[in-house]
């Protein structure tokens, strides 16, 4: 049995016998710690991001959330990969490229900037946490996104 098998079946193993523990990750707190504008709608931004996680070391990829307003997103984000350290609970720094929805209107964005109330929206979050090159998916959807920003300030 070659060297890459081995580590397959130790990783398949170990997601198996973590299973409950994976199912148990929370996300902790959202805060943002920095924004550039790179066009007219899209952005560059720096997120922080709690996660405690009881499970072992994974590596998260494709990250994908939604602010939403009722039920309709406003703004998506895209995160670049991260490497979330076993049984911890700790914030990590996350770049993200932000888009503004493209049905809401430059006008719609300022009116809904001058009058945010954190309470209105929601978060829905995607995405895959992968161990040995073996991955399951996340998703966490309709946090509150005033409970998250009061976790941050924490």
């Amino acid at each position: 049995m070659g060297v890459s098998a081995k580590h397959q079946i130790h990783a398949l193993l170990c997601l198996s016998g973590c299973v409950n523990r994976f199912k148990q990750i929370k996300i902790t707190s959202v805060g943002v710690e920095s924004v550039s504008p790179s066009g007219l709608k899209t952005f560059d931004a720096v997120v922080s991001l709690g996660i405690d996680n009881p499970a072992p070391a994974f590596n998260i990829m494709n990250l994908m959330a939604d602010v939403k307003r009722d039920t309709t997103a406003m703004i998506h984000l895209k995160g670049e990969n991260i490497a979330v350290s076993g049984r911890s609970s700790r914030v990590y720094r996350l770049p993200v490229t932000v888009q503004i929805d493209p049905a809401v209107s430059l006008l719609q964005l300022a009116i809904l900037a001058r009058n945010f109330k954190a309470e209105d929206y929601t978060v829905d979050v995607h995405a895959r946490a992968v161990v040995g090159g073996i991955g399951k998916n996340l998703s966490f959807e309709g946090m509150s996104l005033a409970s998250l920003m009061q976790k941050a300030d924490k």
